[in-house]
């Protein structure tokens, strides 16, 4: 960082002020800022500093992510959970919508690919984000799965994997879809789990299995891997960024009388290489009651809910496979909050109070923004690039 400076009065200065320093280092991603430390024995507490903190943060927040240009929010609504009568009567209980305006006030309905009318309650979107520009919505009772580009109104209909047709096959959980940009290829990525009995002891023997399921060639193939699994399939279990698809897992002990759980930590898995890594992650595991992931302003955010308080804290990850590059960055209170659906734009974080309400709360002005509309358990906010990018083009 040192750089030697002709002064007015011709002195040669081998000194970089330590305002400007910190204004630089302020502007330094996570990864890199936690790499300087090692430099000079201040910089490695750097964030420890409320004053140097508060800049980071919001160069954190308002810094020009490419990620987010021309981006558009979509509600994944659903209000069949909210009483009998709306299931009963409403011809519409859930669907996608567009959001737009500064308070979105603007809600449009979009012409969403219900191909399976007997699996409506169970659909969901894969993530937070449309890849590139197509969304995955999967079905969780058959494993179903549909690829969506809102822009062309073009679908696809994915395949049944031949492990799917198995009487055996007891649980299928889609653990990420993304795009592997060194083949040029969109990959899915699947856990099953099969029980089939043996006829000697009438009892069954579980066992399972990964596959992937690649858009090129339009066909399932089996994962040479053995990863941990995330053990809950809910909005924040898992998220997608540059070609790597994360979820959270959790180790236990084996003893079924006594379970508990050791360690929480982050799965990674590379769709190049195909291969993953794990990222402990350092919490007290006996004061939280929720975690979510998320993909905030191009970093991989981990959004935490101690038991039996109002507080939420947000911690971010500064290098894969680094449990100590977790970093703490933000504390916000919210009362009556059941969990998190989204995150959308300059650090705007979408949760669904207990009363079913969404609501929109952003970091920078920790200011709440009611969506005017009630969802349910499905209920998800997803970040979407539009693009005439056609889904069958991709295929040949």
């Amino acid at each position: 960082m040192e750089k030697s400076v002709i002064t007015s009065a011709g002195k040669v200065n081998n000194h970089i002020h330590d305002d400007i320093a910190l204004i630089v280092l302020s502007k330094l991603p996570l990864k890199s800022l936690t790499r300087f430390g090692c430099v000079r024995k201040s910089w490695s507490f750097l964030l420890e500093n409320p004053y140097f903190k508060t800049m980071f943060r919001r160069n954190f927040l308002y810094k020009n992510h490419s990620y987010y240009n021309d981006t558009s929010l979509f509600l994944r609504y659903d209000a069949s959970w909210i009483d009998v009568e709306v299931r009963r009567f409403s011809p519409k209980p859930r669907g996608v919508f567009s959001l737009s305006g500064e308070r979105f006030e603007n809600k449009a309905e979009l012409d969403w690919p219900n191909l399976f009318c007997e699996d409506r309650t169970h659909f969901k979107i894969c993530g937070y984000t449309s890849v590139n520009d197509i969304i995955c919505i999967y079905y969780n009772s058959k494993g179903r799965v549909v690829l969506w580009n809102p822009s062309t109104k073009e679908i696809k209909v994915i395949p049944s994997s031949p492990f799917a047709s198995r009487p055996s096959l007891t649980h299928l959980h889609l653990h990420g879809f993304g795009y592997d940009h060194i083949t040029n290829n969109y990959k899915r990525i699947r856990h099953a789990v099969f029980s089939p009995k043996t006829y000697k002891t009438g009892k069954n023997i579980t066992y399972s299995l990964w596959e992937v399921y690649c858009l090129k060639s339009n066909s399932w193939r089996n994962l040479d891997v053995d990863m941990p699994t995330c053990p809950r399939d809910k909005v924040g279990g898992h998220v997608y960024m540059d070609g790597v698809c994360h979820w959270l897992s959790k180790s236990k002990t084996d003893d079924y009388q006594y379970r508990t759980y050791n360690e929480n930590y982050l799965v990674s898995f590379n769709l190049t290489t195909e291969m993953f890594i794990t990222t402990s992650i350092l919490t007290n595991m006996n004061d939280i009651d929720y975690r979510y992931l998320a993909v905030l302003n191009g970093s991989i955010a981990l959004i935490s809910n101690f038991a039996k308080t109002t507080i939420f804290h947000i911690s971010i990850l500064g290098e894969v496979g680094v449990k100590e590059s977790w970093t703490k960055l933000f504390t916000m209170e919210l009362h009556d909050i059941d969990w998190h659906i989204g995150v959308g734009k300059n650090g705007d974080i979408f949760f669904i109070k207990k009363d079913d309400e969404l609501i929109c709360f952003n970091l920078s002005t920790q200011k709440i923004q009611p969506l005017g509309v009630k969802g349910g358990y499905y209920s998800q906010i997803i970040t979407y690039k539009e693009s005439l990018v056609s889904i069958e083009r991709e295929i040949h």
